[in-house]
């Protein structure tokens, strides 16, 4: 997804967006062709995200629109101050472009994970906050972010996700990905980078003779609540997935609405502890301990399914 965004941003520059990207010193073989092409639009600020994120909020003053690249837990923990006042308050038109979400930087360690992010994201005001899930999201995420108004999260995983779409997809409403129709009742409702590993929990779940919905929700912040009413409507069961914190993802955000809908059937958050992770290892070995891997998304499916009420 890291190379679509930049793939993505050399488009927006060549058709005329006034960009200007800023990378805190990371991300350069990813980031060479935009380097290449637009070189007068491209700054390295240095490890020092706090100072490179205020100096976006000023060149938005002057019409740019610019965008800051860095690790989630650099770019938006230890810039947070900058964020919240220098960009948010005054509502600039900045984007922060977040990799290496969840665990994605998992043999780093505890302080380059990012477990917290989208709670954090979700709770500052007017901040557009988007988690897309394979390569046509983020294309979409990026040129939203790119000519809306206002600023924008944008939270990646690392690159080589796979492609879930087969084209270009309208990213702010929830987008069905796998089952459908009526008779499907448990939905199950994914954000960001673990939408593949979900969409292959389905079908693990489908050869145990289960009928599921997938829907992915990459547009967090505004959230769609009238289309995510219509696609619960007859579900006995709804089951968030996301490599986050159970706590103010969207799971979160699923169970604040399905409250005052007054749902009746199961609701279960499927995600992180509330606790750092003190291990270091890759992805898909730290999702298999977590249970976000596919199988243990289907095993904990299944087991909310067919819970009793």
């Amino acid at each position: 997804m890291r190379s679509t965004s930049v793939k993505t941003l050399v488009e927006l520059a060549d058709e005329g967006v006034d960009l200007h990207f800023f990378t805190a010193d990371l991300g350069f073989r990813i980031l060479e062709p935009l380097r290449e092409r637009h070189p007068a639009r491209f700054t390295n600020a240095g490890v020092a995200e706090a100072n490179m994120v205020s100096v976006a909020a000023g060149m938005s003053l002057l019409g740019k629109r610019p965008v800051c690249y860095s690790m989630v837990p650099f770019l938006f923990m230890r810039a947070f101050e900058q964020v919240r006042v220098d960009v948010v308050a005054p509502r600039r038109p900045v984007v922060l472009l977040g990799v290496g979400g969840g665990l994605s930087y998992g043999s780093e360690g505890m302080s380059h994970h990012a477990v917290e992010d989208l709670a954090m994201a979700r709770a500052l005001p007017g901040l557009r906050v988007i988690a897309p899930g394979d390569p046509w999201e983020t294309a979409a995420a990026v040129r939203l972010a790119l000519t809306a108004d206002g600023p924008t999260f944008i939270r990646l995983g690392k690159n080589g996700d796979p492609a879930i779409h087969s084209g270009n997809v309208d990213i702010k409403s929830p987008i069905g990905v796998w089952g459908g129709g009526e008779e499907r009742r448990t939905v199950i409702f994914v954000t960001g980078h673990i939408l593949a590993a979900a969409v292959e929990a389905a079908k693990i779940l489908e050869s145990q003779g289960r009928r599921v919905a997938v829907v992915s929700v990459p547009m967090l912040k505004p959230f769609d609540q009238t289309a995510v009413r219509e696609l619960v409507r007859g579900a006995s069961a709804v089951i968030s997935v996301e490599e986050h914190s159970t706590i103010g993802g969207l799971g979160t955000e699923l169970a604040e609405l399905l409250l005052v809908e007054r749902f009746q059937g199961k609701f279960a958050k499927i995600g992180l502890p509330d606790a750092y992770c003190a291990s270091h290892g890759t992805l898909d070995w730290l999702r298999q301990q977590y249970g976000l891997d596919p199988a243990g998304i289907a095993r904990r499916v299944a087991e909310v399914a067919d819970e009793r009420s």
